[in-house]
């Protein structure tokens, strides 16, 4: 019913099955039946896309665009621009990608994960909140500033999921997470001490002196 019901989450799970682009066409702004509709769309569009770029897809695969029921040619002109856009770019995990499918598809469940969970979803909804009327002591902020944050919580949720994806099955030093993840030494133990005080790591043993920590299945 409306481009603001878009789910991120199923947006990530597009791609994993070999979608190769996906544009979103919404109401012009000041025209949606729902108000801010194509608002909220825009900003889920502009969270999602971030996040997949982060996991190695080329961002021209996914895009947000605006027209009235009316202009029927623009909708052809917008249809057929993304359709050129896209072969252009040839299909998904090709050299116009980060990462080759079948490590990019590992990224995007990653991705998929940290879409569907509740800190994303939360952000991304208050954020016309946040510039219209701004927070519960009434401190409004611009569009750069919550761009910038949310942009640091996409980078720090898709650091720890995957994280968390790369203990399910073995243990590991934050040494060899790093090096496995490109993530900066200090950074993963960052993540890592985060996640072990949440109760999602645990240390399983030491070697060498040196700590290793395995994911610790959650209960429900």
């Amino acid at each position: 019913m409306c481009t603001g019901r878009m789910d991120p989450a199923i947006i990530a799970d597009a791609f994993i099955h070999g979608l190769d682009g996906l544009l979103v066409l919404g109401c012009l702004f000041g025209e949606c039946h729902y108000v801010s509709g194509n608002f909220n769309a825009r900003h889920k569009i502009n969270m999602t896309g971030e996040m997949l770029a982060y996991a190695g897809m080329n961002p021209g695969r996914l895009s947000f665009r605006n027209l009235s029921s009316a202009e029927s040619e623009l909708f052809v002109k917008h249809v057929t621009d993304f359709s050129t856009e896209i072969r252009e770019l040839g299909p998904l995990g090709g050299e116009a990608d980060k990462v080759p499918l079948p490590k990019l598809k590992e990224n995007l469940e990653i991705a998929k994960t940290a879409l569907a969970g509740p800190k994303l979803r939360w952000v991304v909804g208050k954020k016309s909140v946040f510039v219209d009327t701004g927070n519960k002591y009434h401190e409004v902020f611009t569009e750069h500033e919550i761009n910038r944050t949310l942009s640091g919580i996409v980078i720090d949720e898709m650091a720890t999921h995957s994280i968390m994806a790369a203990l399910q099955n073995k243990s590991a030093s934050v040494k060899e997470l790093a090096k496995e993840l490109e993530i900066p030494p200090p950074e993963t133990l960052k993540y890592v001490l985060a996640l072990k005080r949440r109760g999602f790591l645990e240390m399983e043993s030491v070697k060498d002196h040196t700590p290793l920590y395995k994911y610790v299945e959650q209960e429900g």
